[in-house]
């Protein structure tokens, strides 16, 4: 989209409005990807508390969080389609050059997705906590789920360095040096964010007992404070691309991370519970710092690449643009051919490769590792003929032509058959051949020949497994001109092999061994 292909389709909107429906849409995702990370990292702690010593509160507390897991998942999953679709239309090259590069992660993305749902839905309507056998469930629940936020930020720090693409490829096409701490720095932050939104929302939905034993509100303070130490490693890792326009949301970021920090102290210090009127506000201005900060140095990064791709697709236009009537005018004129015409068929179908005088000398015939055949040289049976037409030919780049009908098929065999006499049995040798001679080749065809092509020409048990393979001799000739090349010099890209090294009045009377297998 906008400005990458020969024909420059516009955006449907405009970069702008692109920048801030991929901005709120993401943030609406990106807040419950963190309650469904958080949810499963908390049921997860919970429950392995419990089996190891906990109180049954522990449990009631598991089970509780572990009930809304399948509302923040499916959310999450809804809630991402439209950034990813924003994304793919607004940064195309970027999106999809990161994909490719890192193609087995993206793939494993989804095996990851459904691993982690099938076992945190297997936890969530277990009726009673089998200790080793959940533990073992929500401890591969836990560890996949982890995975998949690791997979979307490698995407997207991939998708944001285009001047690391080459090397990403040079590496066996993984990140390494700075930009692989880069991302391990943004993964943990997204999971820290996990930690700290998650035991919120757990929190204020709590019943006010559960509330007051403060154990959420702890993980709350421990993932503030890990946010913090990784912020200020991000912060440090990224201080040359800051511009003012990363400060700005960056300085809100830490001032209200700070004062979520400093409330929650001295609510626990007060043994007061936390005021979600003072917490919520908070948090989604710590979200929304995160997220727009992330924007801006991804679009510092994108932006520049971007500009420089419109401007070449723009170059590209212009270049093509003398040529752009002319093709119009050809395919106009295509259009107004009749397909009913038997000559018309073949040298709008054919003719490219087999040649304007199917001599197999066609125009794409030199990129061919399997040479076209000489069709003029071709004797055979209509059905056989018609056969090859309608079925291709397996393993050569000769197609099925199944978007004829079978009366346009017969026409090109007609048209064919008026020209180069195709339909008509296989004339004589020009040369003699003796008795003894032909004795001769015969032997040298049982020998060679034989468990390929069968004793009576019709093909063999062996030959039905090679590509492509060999004709029906019963049905099937070439002229002896072209029979004799074909002995001779073998036949390119098949396993046809040549026998010049057998005499010339031996591969003769091979010529006439194989006229003398026609039964049609």
């Amino acid at each position: 989209m906008g400005n990458l292909f020969d024909v420059l389709l516009q955006k449907p909107l405009s970069d702008d409005w692109f920048h801030g429906l991929i901005f709120v849409s993401f943030t609406l995702h990106m807040l419950f990807v963190l309650f469904t990370l958080g949810t499963g990292m908390l049921a997860v702690y919970y429950f392995i508390d419990f089996q190891w010593g906990g109180k049954p509160k522990e449990l009631q507390l598991y089970k509780r969080i572990l009930r809304t897991f399948m509302a923040h998942k499916s959310l999450a999953a809804v809630l991402g389609v439209g950034p990813l679709l924003l994304i793919q239309v607004a940064y195309t090259v970027p999106f999809f050059t990161a994909v490719n590069l890192l193609a087995p992660f993206w793939l494993l993305l989804f095996l990851f997705l459904i691993i982690a749902f099938l076992c945190f839905d297997i936890l969530g309507h277990a009726r009673e906590a089998h200790r080793y056998l959940h533990l073992a469930v929500s401890i591969v629940a836990i560890l996949f789920l982890l995975l998949i936020p690791g997979i979307f930020v490698v995407i997207l720090t991939t998708a944001e360095s285009p001047g690391e693409w080459l090397t990403i490829a040079q590496n066996g096409f993984r990140l390494s040096g700075g930009l692989a701490g880069y991302w391990l720095l943004r993964y943990l932050h997204v999971l820290g964010g996990a930690i700290v939104f998650g035991s919120a929302y757990h929190y204020f939905f709590s019943a006010r007992e559960e509330r007051e034993n403060k154990s959420l509100l702890k993980w709350i303070m421990a993932g503030i404070l890990f946010q913090l130490i990784i912020g200020l490693l991000l912060y440090f890792s990224v201080l040359e691309k800051l511009d003012l326009a990363c400060q700005i949301p960056l300085f809100f970021g830490a001032a209200t991370t700070l004062f979520l920090l400093r409330s929650i102290i001295c609510g626990m210090l007060r043994k007061t519970m936390a005021d979600w009127k003072i917490l919520v506000p908070l948090l989604m201005i710590l979200l929304v710092s995160m997220l727009l900060t992330r924007q801006v140095i991804q679009d510092q990064g994108i932006l520049p690449l971007q500009k420089v791709l419109a401007r070449n697709a723009v170059d590209h236009k212009e270049r093509l643009e003398p040529h752009a009537r002319a093709a119009l005018n050809g395919y106009q004129s295509s259009l107004q051919v009749s397909y009913h015409n038997r000559e018309t068929i073949y040298m709008n179908s054919c003719a490219f490769c087999h040649g304007k005088e199917a001599d197999g000398k066609g125009v794409e015939a030199q990129n061919l590792t399997i040479p076209p055949e000489d069709i003029a040289a071709i004797r055979t049976t209509h059905s056989y003929f018609y056969e090859i037409l309608k079925e291709g030919i397996d393993g050569t780049a000769m197609p099925p032509f199944t978007f004829l009908d079978r009366y346009q098929v017969y026409g090109v065999i007609d048209y064919l058959n008026r020209r180069y006499h195709v339909l008509s049995r296989p004339e004589g040798i020009p040369v003699p051949v003796s008795s003894s001679v032909l004795a001769q080749a015969q032997i040298a065809y049982e020998q060679n020949c034989s468990s390929c092509h069968g004793r009576d020409g019709k093909g063999t048990p062996l030959s039905q497994g090679l590509k492509p393979t060999p004709p029906n001799l019963a049905e099937y000739s070439l002229t002896s001109e072209r029979a004799f090349a074909v002995i001779t010099n073998g036949y390119p890209g098949t396993a046809m092999p040549p026998f010049k090294d057998l005499a010339e009045d031996v591969r003769w009377g091979l010529v006439k061994v194989i006229y003398l297998k026609r039964r049609a």
